[in-house]
């Protein structure tokens, strides 16, 4: 399989959806496979909320890291590396080389902290509408991601939506919910409130581990359903003694957090975690239009739409308004609706049902 890592320069404006002007920025992206001389395979695929494009790898010595959906890519695989080309961008405002609140903003030739622009999800779409044109694909074959990458999948249904002929959205709904916005804010605040934070102005200073770690912590009680915890961890206590009756951690779930907080510093940049889920904040797919029929009265595309029965962050029937809309307009859609402990992270973490989705699909549209 050819697999490529580049970073491309962008010297045009990027004007904003918050009227912020960016005067340059970088995406940084993969590639896998190879464009067809028809230009007609390309595969965009949306990361979720991940600090970079590796979307798979083991493949050779130079990319021996497995990336975070190997299961979906490569040869043979739903995705399949054979057939198409398949692309996948770190989103604006990441920390995996696109331009972000730790690039340098040249003028004050410092990071931006804070003082990079708030980025929406159109902002970053866009970004990936320009990359395409660099990279040769007027239209995409397919357009497909997970939770936040399914946020990206839908924005592109409408803001191009005659440049995707499939899509294919895991995990995502028209907009946010209130008790999201409050699970990120939580999140954010955790971050914030860290001494060594400094107001986002910690590089080359101390990091803020603590308030990040946290921050990682509280979100492993949110992606991680309660029956997995408790198939998985139960009550055993980190060692055979039984409690010690003391106010250390002593059971192997509390141990397993403490991990999963002691190196949430070395996978993300603070700083561009909370600008991602503000991002998500903001994200509503029919903002300025009346509703969803006229978000989609543009779009051609096929859509498969891939959600979980125990995703209470987001629920099947939030996804079923899509299908809805879509089909008002007599736009062909499968809607599915999984059962998996996992819930939320399951196309993730328990793939096998939504990959054998994929596969299908894929095949149909060949």
């Amino acid at each position: 399989m050819t697999f490529s890592a580049s970073t491309i320069h962008f010297d045009e404006a990027l004007e904003l959806e918050s009227g912020r002007v960016l005067e340059g920025f970088d995406i940084a992206y993969e590639t896998y496979g190879s464009l067809n001389s028809n230009k007609d395979n390309a595969v965009l695929i949306c990361h979720g909320l991940t600090a970079d494009a590796h979307v798979a790898g083991g493949h050779d010595d130079s990319n021996p890291k497995k990336g975070w959906w190997e299961a979906a890519v490569g040869s043979g695989k739903p995705f399949d590396t054979d057939k198409y080309f398949i692309i996948c961008s770190n989103v604006l405002g990441g920390c995996g080389g696109s331009t972000g609140p730790s690039s340098i903003d040249i003028p004050r030739n410092a990071p931006y902290g804070l003082k990079f622009p708030v980025v929406t999800v159109s902002d970053m779409v866009n970004t990936q509408a320009r990359l395409a044109d660099v990279l040769g694909v007027n239209t995409f074959h397919t357009v497909a991601g997970g939770c936040f990458g399914g946020f990206q999948a839908l924005q592109w249904m409408r803001s191009y939506p005659k440049r995707l002929s499939n899509a294919i959205v895991i995990s995502a709904t028209p907009r946010t919910t209130t008790h999201n916005l409050g699970l990120w804010e939580v999140i954010r605040q955790a971050i914030i409130r860290d001494p060594d934070f400094n107001g986002g102005d910690y590089y080359g200073k101390k990091m803020p581990a603590s308030g990040m770690g946290l921050a990682q912590m509280f979100g492993i009680m949110i992606w991680m359903d309660r029956e997995v915890m408790s198939d998985r961890f139960g009550l055993k206590f980190s060692n055979d003694g039984g409690p010690s009756y003391t106010l250390e951690p002593e059971f192997e779930f509390q141990a397993f957090i403490h991990k999963v907080g002691k190196n949430a510093i070395a996978r993300f940049d603070p700083n561009s975690l909370i600008y991602l889920t503000k991002a998500m904040d903001y994200f509503d797919l029919k903002r300025g239009r009346e509703n969803l029929d006229e978000v989609f009265s543009d779009v051609r595309c096929r859509t498969l739409l891939i959600s979980y029965r125990t995703d209470w962050r987001y629920p099947p029937e939030q996804m079923e308004e899509i299908s809805v809309a879509l089909s008002n307009h007599e736009l062909p859609n499968e809607l599915h609706v999984l059962d998996s402990n996992f819930g939320h992270g399951a196309f993730i973490y328990d793939s096998e049902g939504a990959l054998e989705l994929i596969r299908r699909f894929m095949v149909s549209a060949e």
